[in-house]
């Protein structure tokens, strides 16, 4: 009886320790199963798209001279700007869209009376004044060619002024005129250059400040001066490369064209940018930029703009 007791115990023992080590691999696979559905969300995770690309970067400068009894002669003055670039791309499957965003703004003053920078008979003068977004979005067609829409305007923070004939005329106030192109064409883009045609392009400027208003006075901008706003139609080439051209050295080109159907082909608009930067050491750089325009609405001569100068570059 006792042998049968001893038996029927051990029985259950063993069966029990049956049961704990089933539920322990169940459990256990249960807890695989998980960790590689885990894994494999990870993994998912990991290799997804990174459809966004952001890049920003702000260049600040400074500038001081001063000029007391020098026998070369020259006036003291103190200088400062900063320059904002941005590029944010999207691109997923066949769609892409390209945004960038350059805003830049300087001020100057010179003493021009010999009583000191900040008296008050010199004024500051603004040396640079640009805000510039642009938009492309391309849906690719055939291998480096998109189908594409674009959308660019261009303005200014601040009043401008132009000397003619010892006059002061206004030539630009804050966001007055601002230039709204619109076009639908083909783009070609490759890692470091594109080029887009568009024989179908909107050109409207808005001109809020009545004194930039009227063709004689204000070279163009609206030929009315109780009309705010002017739209031409025509054809547009925007050309774009960016590159590494050496180590710690890039360079940025740019080239436009518009044509207005109702103007003659050779008063075709051209405006062309070249910004090139020289990194010195991680907070230094130098830059070089050089801006070339001809737009007959504003002056039948070239206008030309070149920077030099050291700088503090802020990438994020």
């Amino acid at each position: 009886m006792k042998k049968k007791k001893l038996l029927v115990l051990m029985l259950s023992v063993s069966l029990g320790f049956g049961v704990m080590a089933e539920e322990d691999n169940v459990v256990k696979t249960v807890n695989e199963e998980q960790t590689v559905e885990v894994a494999d969300e990870n993994v998912a995770d990991s290799v997804k798209p990174k459809h966004w690309t952001l890049k920003s970067s702000l260049i600040l400068t400074a500038e001081q001279t001063q000029i007391d009894n020098w026998a070369a002669g020259g006036y003291s003055n103190i200088a400062f700007g900063g320059l904002f670039k941005g590029f944010y791309n999207y691109l997923n499957k066949k769609h892409k869209v390209d945004n960038t965003v350059e805003l830049a703004y300087g001020r100057t003053r010179q003493d021009l009376s010999g009583e000191g920078i900040f008296d008050k008979t010199n004024t500051w003068v603004k040396s640079d004044d640009k805000i510039e977004l642009n938009s492309i979005y391309g849906y690719q067609a055939v291998k480096n060619w998109n189908y594409s829409g674009l959308l660019n305007l261009k303005t200014q923070f601040d009043n401008g002024y132009k000397v003619s004939s010892g006059d002061t005329i206004p030539v630009s106030a804050g966001l007055s005129p601002i230039v709204l192109t619109t076009s639908v064409g083909m783009e070609y883009k490759t890692a470091n250059f594109s080029a887009m045609f568009s024989f179908l392009t909107g050109k409207t400027t808005f001109v809020g400040d009545r004194r930039l208003r009227g063709k004689t006075a204000h070279f163009g901008y609206t030929d009315d001066p109780d009309h705010a706003w002017k739209f031409s139609l025509g054809s547009y080439i925007k050309l774009f490369y960016q590159k590494d051209i050496f180590t710690n050295v890039n360079l940025l080109a740019k080239l436009d064209f518009f044509w207005d159907y109702e103007k003659p082909l050779i008063d075709t608009d051209i405006n062309g940018e070249l910004f090139l930067t020289m990194k010195i050491s991680k907070y230094l750089s130098a830059f070089v930029s050089i801006q070339a325009a001809i737009d007959k609405d504003f002056s039948t001569a070239l206008q030309f703009k070149e920077r030099f100068g050291i700088s503090i570059p802020l990438n994020f």
